[in-house]
């Protein structure tokens, strides 16, 4: 393969420059049946709209459920269904009494209170039910591949993640490309999700805040950072290429280095710090409020969804998790005046098994749910919750028949942003109506 020129931003998506620095790039090389289910009475009535907040403002947080998390215990069904549901899960079923009302046919897991109050006073709260793969592979590894990429099949090979095409077209929109990074990933390293062409896409580490190594002598850190912006600076003409792009992809990363530590407010106090994800989320605010440029926001919830056994509990200290995590941060939005701007969407790979295993857990499925939070999102249950009535209804392994495909998710997501699905490789995929408000 002949060797090609690897510019400043590509650099960056290669992940050579900042491994050490806490801020990484992305790596890859280049290369209508939804319905919306009403709230209960007096839920869900007084939605605020995000329709008047044009599409250059707004901001996107995906929080990646990693491990296949089962949508059926975060809203499981009620009523004349729920019979089935606790005659095939017999060892795990939520008692239907524990559970939080939606609709009279869904309920929510009893650990999301708060929110569960947030969707109760219509501060924008919605569930997206059966949404998968028409043709789902059991390995996270591919699933994870699939949906990083967007590609419904394993044939359709993208050399560029559904995120990272998001950033592009926004980016190339916005007349924002060189931006210090369109979109960020709040994890440990880079994500495929978030492999680009133009826009440049980051890593942070959610503990460190962004910035480039801090020493904790101030002479030492003024040397550091003087010899690493000189030598970004070199122009030399027999410079190998990954020299010259390791000069650029450093460039960029102290320019976005200092743009957030420059602009970055202070932590809150009030996200919960048992585990990532409140330190995640937290630092999602402040990136999203320092006003760099940053639209894309990545966090990979770094949870316990693989439950093959023990299922009760580990995915109650999850939703339990989640529901302080981002309770905090859509509080910590409307404090900062950004709630408008700022939608909430998550993902997983899979879901799990209807029936339950002999080890109290659940094995790994196809259909799983999305959630949507903050102002842009509206209230009620959307999509058509995969039926289970029989066996006939769940495929040969007893898994929940995807109704809403990962397209329409994305469209739904790209839509949000002002971009059409089909300049993402979406195809035809429409967003599913309702689900955003306004």
């Amino acid at each position: 393969m002949p060797m090609q020129y690897v510019n400043r931003r590509r650099f960056l998506q290669l992940g050579i420059a900042s491994g050490a620095a806490g801020l990484t790039a992305a790596y890859l090389p280049r290369g209508a049946r939804a319905a919306a289910s009403p709230p209960p009475d007096g839920a869900g009535s007084a939605v605020p709209s995000s329709v008047g907040v044009p599409p250059s403002d707004r901001c996107l947080v995906v929080i990646e459920m990693d491990g296949g998390h089962d949508g059926m215990s975060m809203a499981p069904p009620r009523g004349a269904t729920y019979g089935r549901y606790h005659d095939l899960r017999s060892r795990i079923a939520l008692p239907e009494a524990s559970t939080l009302q939606l609709t009279p046919d869904v309920g929510l897991h009893p650990a999301l209170a708060k929110l569960h109050t947030r969707y109760l006073t219509g501060a924008g709260f919605g569930v997206l039910a059966g949404v998968g793969i028409v043709a789902p592979d059991l390995s996270h590894f591919e699933m994870l591949r699939r949906w990083w990429a967007g590609d419904l099949s394993s044939t359709a090979l993208t050399a560029t993640g559904f995120l990272g095409r998001l950033c592009d077209a926004v980016a190339t929109r916005d007349g924002t490309v060189d931006a210090a990074a369109t979109g960020v990933s709040l994890g440990y390293g880079p994500t495929p999700a978030l492999v680009s062409m133009a826009a440049s896409t980051l890593s942070v580490n959610p503990y460190d805040s962004g910035g480039f190594p801090v020493f904790w002598d101030t002479d030492m850190d003024t040397v550091w950072k003087s010899a690493w912006k000189t030598m970004c600076e070199s122009t030399d003409p027999k410079a190998t290429v990954p020299f010259r792009s390791a000069r650029h992809g450093a460039a960029y990363a102290m320019l976005f280095s200092d743009g957030v530590m420059a602009g970055l407010a202070p932590d809150s106090g009030t996200y919960p710090t048992d585990g990532d994800l409140g330190y995640q989320l937290s630092l999602a605010a402040r990136l999203i409020a320092a006003n760099q440029g940053v639209r894309v926001v990545h966090v990979p919830f770094y949870g316990d969804f693989d439950t093959h056994n023990n299922h009760v509990e580990r995915h109650a200290a999850m939703m339990t998790m989640l529901d302080n995590a981002l309770d905090a941060f859509l509080a910590d939005l409307e404090v900062r005046g950004l709630a408008d701007k700022v939608l909430v969407a998550t993902t997983s790979e899979f879901g799990r098994r209807v029936p339950d295993n002999d080890s109290n857990g659940l094995d790994h499925g196809a259909a799983s749910f999305t959630l949507f939070a903050g102002t842009p999102a509206a209230n009620g249950v959307f999509g058509q919750y995969p039926a289970f009535a029989t066996d006939s209804d769940l495929d040969p392994d007893g898994n929940l028949v995807a109704t809403v495909g990962m397209w329409e998710l994305y469209a739904t997501l790209a839509s949000w942003m002002g971009i059409p699905g089909a300049d993402l490789g979406l195809g035809s995929a429409v967003a599913v109506p309702g689900v955003l408000a306004g």
